[in-house]
């Protein structure tokens, strides 16, 4: 992951904790919720990478099938 991309997990998961702490829920409740949020992040963050890299190989070889 890119440094801006770890930028952007931490905002998400530190605006969730500030929502939890609200409503006051347990600093363990709180700590497990960061930790699966970081996870499901960087899941979806790996995922959405590969997926663009499948498209990326599709369209060059449908560029080369065009030539």
């Amino acid at each position: 992951m890119t440094s801006k991309n770890v930028q952007k997990e931490k905002l998400a998961v530190d605006r969730c904790m500030k929502h939890l702490e609200v409503v006051n829920v347990e600093p363990k409740v709180r700590q497990l919720i960061s930790m699966y949020l970081t996870s499901i992040y960087r899941e979806a963050y790996e995922e959405g990478y590969q997926d663009g890299e499948k498209n990326v190989q599709m369209q060059s070889e449908e560029t080369m099938v065009f030539k």
